[in-house]
């Protein structure tokens, strides 16, 4: 297996991809959004953590390296995976099928109406035990504003995939990556820095 961070970080981006093609091609449907957070959550973490692992491992076998040589591995991996990924993605989304992108907005925002009906129905129900005419007041103010914002995001077809917000998600994912890349250095160093 070859040991350069970036080919493997290639062969990570075609799983990333093939991952991505099996849930765009099967379940496109009603619970699209859902099922690409749980992916993403679940599959991908997984996913990524492997790769970064076995990036180190196989640098590893055979000869000693220090906690840099594997901070290095790990991230270079990661980094050249996730960023074709968020790159594809996005061109994707935004020039090859933007009904998909559309397809997640739409669910996105009607995911984050859900959960705030949720939560505003099992907050004012506290609110009112406590007898707080205040608190009541406040949650229903907070309440209407968050809902008016999601409304108003849906009638304006905000875009979620837009370049401005996958490269904050993609901010995200390189915090990951580097929270990652510590631990993983840290198990898999073998030599210390100054032998």
């Amino acid at each position: 297996m070859t040991k350069n961070p970036v080919k493997i970080g290639f062969i990570l981006y075609a799983v990333t991809m093939l991952v991505f093609f099996i849930v765009y091609y099967f379940f496109a449907n009603a619970n699209y959004w859902n099922t690409t957070m749980q992916v993403n959550a679940f599959g991908m973490t997984f996913l990524y953590v492997l790769a970064g692992f076995a990036s180190t491992y196989w640098l590893r076998v055979g000869r000693l390296i220090t906690y840099p040589q594997a901070f290095k591995q790990t991230f270079l991996t990661l980094f050249t995976g996730g960023l074709l990924s968020v790159f594809s993605i996005f061109a994707f989304l935004n020039y090859v099928d933007t009904d998909a992108r559309d397809l997640l907005n739409h669910q996105y925002i009607q995911t984050e109406l859900d959960n705030l009906d949720e939560s505003y129905a099992k907050l004012k129900g506290e609110a009112l035990n406590q007898k707080d005419r205040n608190k009541v007041k406040e949650l229903e103010d907070n309440y209407n504003g968050a809902k008016q914002a999601r409304e108003m995001a849906q009638k304006e077809n905000r875009n979620y995939f837009s370049f401005k917000f996958m490269s904050a998600v993609f901010g995200g994912f390189l915090l990951f990556y580097l929270l990652l890349s510590i631990i993983i250095a840290g198990f898999l160093k073998n030599k210390k820095r100054y032998e």
